[in-house]
Order: structure tokens, then sequence, then C-alpha cells
């Protein structure tokens, strides 16, 4: 297993209601008390909604996968955070709050759990015999953090793992991921991607995109 180092979490709390905003005769957006949508996230992501609404992105992707051809050195990128793992205990121990320092403690604690429907999804490439790599914004000091997790959670078998190095500070999320994607391609063809934000699925140099609510905070 190749392990390389890269991250960067913008983690921006994106306070609206499932409901798309509102908009009144004179075009002036509705304000939303702060904690009522809070409490809307909070329904929402603790719900069995939620996982409703990732087994039919997941569904929706495995269909797709059924019409390709598989080539040998087929790869599926993974984001991690909301995505491979639920980090919703710590959004919660924080009422969806984020600080770098209680971010690192909380990785470090390595206790991240498996989101089902994406876990599903891990199961039935590794079953196909389709490459994992997994492409994190998560600071590359906590690579090995990161990596007890995923074993931890079940991600046992994986062909890469990338964490955000330096080099990529101050770029935006989409543009660090489809450069990592893009510079992969020279060995992998990469069939698809799945991700908690847009950010992890757009710039090219992948095929399905399988997007995973999230309406707890929004990178670029």
């Amino acid at each position: 297993m190749k392990t390389f180092y890269f991250k960067s979490k913008l983690a921006v709390l994106g306070l609206f209601l499932l409901a798309n905003t509102i908009l009144s005769a004179q075009d002036q957006s509705i304000l939303i008390n702060l904690h009522d949508a809070v409490k809307s996230v909070k329904q929402y992501h603790t719900s069995e909604k939620f996982n409703y609404d990732v087994d039919n992105a997941i569904d929706d992707g495995l269909a797709n996968l059924q019409q390709l051809e598989i080539p040998k050195n087929a790869a599926f990128v993974f984001d991690i955070d909301e995505t491979a793992l639920s980090n919703l205990e710590y959004e919660l121990r924080y009422n969806f709050g984020y600080d770098p320092k209680t971010w690192d403690e909380w990785i470090k604690e390595a206790n991240a759990t498996a989101i089902p429907g994406v876990k599903r999804l891990y199961d039935s490439l590794i079953a196909r015999g389709i490459k994992i790599i997994f492409i994190t914004g998560r600071n590359f000091a906590l690579i090995k953090d990161t990596e007890l997790n995923l074993k931890k959670a079940g991600y046992n078998l994986y062909d890469t793992l990338i964490c955000k190095t330096p080099e990529f500070k101050g770029k935006k999320a989409v543009e660090y991921k489809s450069q990592i994607r893009n510079e992969l391609s020279n060995k992998y063809k990469i069939i698809g991607s799945v991700g908690d934000q847009w950010s992890d699925l757009e710039g090219g140099w992948t095929i399905i995109k399988i997007k995973i609510p999230n309406y707890m905070y929004f990178i670029e």
C-alpha cells in the first residue's frame, strides 16, 4: 500500500434549511433563525432520511457502474470526511462549529464511524477488483491516525491514501483534488469518485460522480 501525504479542512457551517432559500417579492432572502437552522441540520443528519438519501446516491452510482467496461487498472476515488467516515459525533459535540485544535484532537481519537451506504459501495468495488484511492483534505501530519481510523471502520484494503501537503496550502479543494486525480491517471484509470462536496467531484479526471448529502459545512 502506498501512502502519500497531502490537507485542508475548511469547515464552514452551511446553515440553510433543507428547503431552499425563499425569496420575497422584492427578491430579498428571508433570514432563518440560527437556532432553527442548526436544529434542522441536526434532525436531518441524525435521521433515517439521511441514510435513505445516501443509499439512493450509492444505488445510482452502482447502476452507472454497470454500464462501464471495467479495465484492469480501474480505480475509484473516495473522500474521507463525511464520505467514507462520519464525523457527526464531533459536529454534535461542538454544535457544528469548527476549531483546528479540537478537529485535530478528534482525528487522533480515530473514532469516526463508516457511513453504511458508502461502506457498501466500497465493499462492492473491492469484490470487483477495483482499486480504492482515498484523497482527503486532512493534514499530512495526521496520516497515521487516519490510517488507524480507516482500519477500525472496516476500510482495510486500499491502494493509495493521499493527505494534503503544504505545497497545496492556499489552493481550493477542487484544485487540489483534481490535480491529484490528474497525476494518478498516469497509473490508474479512475472510473469514479464519491464525496460529500462538489469540490470532491469536479475538475475532471473521473467518470462516475457520486454526491453524498452534507448540510453541515461547505468546502470550495
